[in-house]
This record gives C-alpha cells, sequence and structure tokens, in this order.
C-alpha cells in the first residue's frame, strides 16, 4: 500500500496539470498582444518593447525576416502585404506563435550553443555535449552565433546587435561563426577556442564584416 504522502501527492498531479494547460492556453475572449515594429525600427533597441494589440480575436503574432534580420513584427492579419505573402508561403522568413507576446524569437533556425565554462564544463571543448537552442531575435542586420574566451573558460551563445558583433571582432579571443553554417543537429558554435590565444576562425572574417557592420551602425543612427 502506498504511503499517505504518496497518495496526496498523486491526486494533486492532475490538478497542477490542468492549471499549467489553463496559463498556456489562450483566452478565446481576450485580443492577442504582439510585439511589433517594421523596417529600421525592428533595429532600434529602445523599441522592441512596443506592442500592438490584435483587432481580430482568432490573429496570431508573426516576426517576418529578411534572411535573418528582423523586417517586421505584429498580428498576421495586420502586417504588409509583403509579410503576409511570405506568411501564407510558409516561408521560414515568416514565424508565427500562438501565445501572448509571443514572438520576440530569431527564425527557428537560428540556433546556437548557449552556455557558460564556469557553470558548465562541457562548455570548454568542442563537440556535441550540449545541444543548441534557439536564439532571439536579432536587432542587427546579420546573426551569429559566438564563442569568447574569458579567463580560464569558454562562452558560446547568440550575437544579437551590432556592438556586440562589433566587439567580438575587435577581441582576439572571440570568434563569429553563421548559424546556417550548422552542421547536423548541432551549432556553428560548437567547435574548440584555444582559450586566450586569439585563434578564433571567426576572425578572418574581420575586415568584410567590420566594414558592414559599421555602415549598419551609421544607418542605424540616423
Amino acid at each position: 500500500m502506498l504511503p499517505q504522502t504518496a497518495v496526496i501527492l498523486l491526486l494533486c498531479l492532475p490538478l497542477a496539470f490542468a492549471t499549467e494547460s489553463r496559463e498556456a492556453a489562450v483566452n478565446a475572449s481576450t485580443p492577442r498582444t504582439c510585439y511589433s515594429c517594421e523596417g529600421i525600427n525592428c533595429q532600434r533597441t529602445t523599441l522592441q518593447d512596443v506592442t500592438v494589440k490584435c483587432n481580430d480575436l482568432l490573429d496570431t503574432c508573426v516576426t517576418v525576416f529578411e534572411g535573418f534580420m528582423v523586417s517586421e513584427k505584429g498580428c498576421q492579419l495586420e502586417l504588409s502585404l509583403a509579410a503576409q505573402a511570405k506568411c501564407d508561403a510558409r516561408d521560414i522568413q515568416c514565424q508565427k506563435c500562438s501565445g501572448e507576446l509571443c514572438n520576440n524569437q530569431g527564425r527557428i533556425d537560428f540556433q546556437c550553443i548557449q552556455c557558460n565554462g564556469l557553470e558548465n564544463a562541457d562548455c570548454n571543448s568542442a563537440g556535441d555535449s550540449i545541444s543548441p537552442s534557439r536564439c532571439p531575435a536579432p536587432t542587427a542586420s546579420n546573426a551569429y552565433c559566438y564563442v569568447k574566451s574569458v579567463d580560464t573558460h569558454l562562452q558560446r551563445g547568440c550575437s544579437l546587435n551590432v556592438k556586440e558583433q562589433q566587439s567580438c571582432l575587435k577581441d582576439s579571443d572571440c570568434s563569429l561563426c553563421l548559424p546556417e553554417d550548422a552542421h547536423g543537429s548541432t551549432a556553428c558554435n560548437n567547435y574548440a577556442l584555444d582559450m586566450k590565444s586569439g585563434a578564433g576562425r571567426g576572425q578572418q572574417l574581420l575586415g568584410l564584416l567590420l566594414a558592414v557592420l559599421s555602415l549598419v551602425a551609421v544607418q542605424g543612427s540616423h
């Protein structure tokens, strides 16, 4: 016979699951609220918290991309015609989601290993021991993963804005890679980086990328 405490726990489990399901469900009587931006405003960090309430109760939140760059966010039925065309075509550059304020993620294939070697020793070595996870929506025109040597450990993650990307390019102990260069089920930033070596392979792109990012930064300041 089960102890009394075990019986109580088993009886409570269905209630806990039901509560969690209700919290995750969409309230059909309340309009959806989505993050909202269009054009260059999607790259302005000061405008990332702007929201819009959908007029249609059945509308969904959407993020639309040009490549990996965010070009539009909002309620699907209220997007520009060009953005709606991508969504209607089920283009990977249109990402829909069903929750409240859920459209703040990058493309579904913008995934990087995100870890800190101080907290997880596996982060300090290359390989597939740590699975990649989806990155937030970038505010830069390009999306990158990074590997950085910090003292005696490595950090790996998503490089989301121009300032972060330029900082990594100027740091001999930091390396960038493109998420589309991932191999199989792993991310592009699963490679080894000698700690404090200055040998990051992403530095090979320094000249070209720095010029592009500088131009984007100048345009974004206007």
